[in-house]
């Protein structure tokens, strides 16, 4: 079954289709449930893996202040708990790690919010502090990105922090080496193959986007059409590597 993989829940118009509107996002998860699909947070998922069963998990991404506004309401009326990834280092401000073409810009939950959540059941996960592309720091900052995430939300939540993932969806064997050490137990990848990598450290997930009408999403739900999905993803990674270029050169910075 799949790990489902959420940025915003945005009314608000955005360039980029890493979002989805909330009635849009309300319908996907009745409509899974009508199905008879259930949510879980990564870890719950990964604790007891079984193909038998019609388990979903529910993880978002960059923890934007929309998923605690259009989607913890949703899923909290339904008893649903996710996995959400914070980057650290903007908790409360604008999303200024990204290109935002067009000035528009988003804010990521506080520190409260990310709390609340947590008490609520939601797993909390790394996303690193900066959003930067591991694979294009020096170890030194890399290690930093990996660690000191780790560290403050671990203190703020007085709960292990035990997944990550990778911005961008970028990582290679010398990121996993560094966060098997920091004490991460799992990390989550996007489209791009990472067959050679450790399956644990590069666990494979499904983005749900703005141009998921019904049928599309079921056919995620389903694991169906993988390779066109994989092309989709593909494309849109590609177009993210713009703001890894912007941000962070052609070459690897030391940081």
């Amino acid at each position: 079954m799949p790990i489902l993989a959420y940025h915003m829940v945005e009314p608000r118009f955005d360039l980029s289709v890493t979002r989805v509107k909330p009635p849009q996002f309300r319908r996907q998860i009745e409509r899974a449930l009508t199905a008879g699909y259930h949510f879980v947070t990564l870890g719950a998922y990964l604790a007891s893996p079984s193909r038998d069963e019609k388990r979903v998990a529910l993880t978002f991404d960059d923890g934007y202040d929309s998923v605690y506004d259009h989607a913890w309401p949703v899923l909290r009326a339904l008893d649903i708990r996710a996995t959400v990834f914070v980057v650290t280092h903007f908790m409360g401000k604008m999303d200024d790690w990204d290109v935002n073409f067009g000035n528009i810009r988003f804010r990521h939950m506080d520190v409260t919010r990310i709390q609340a959540l947590h008490d609520a059941g939601w797993e909390i996960g790394s996303h690193t502090c900066s959003h930067f592309d591991l694979t294009r720091l020096s170890p030194q900052g890399r290690r930093e990105e990996l660690v000191l995430s780790k560290q403050e939300l671990e203190a703020w939540l007085h709960a292990p922090v035990r997944y990550i993932s990778y911005p961008f969806g970028n990582t290679n064997a010398a990121v996993i080496a560094d966060c098997r050490a920091a004490g991460y137990q799992g990390g989550v990848v996007m489209g791009r193959s990472q067959v050679t990598l450790e399956a644990s450290y590069a666990l494979k997930r499904t983005g749900v986007y703005l141009f998921d009408f019904p049928w599309l999403f079921s056919q995620k739900l389903l694991a169906k059409y993988e390779k066109m999905f994989n092309l989709i993803q593909r494309g849109i990674d590609i177009c993210s590597d713009g703001t890894v270029l912007v941000r962070q050169g052609i070459g690897k910075p030391i940081k």
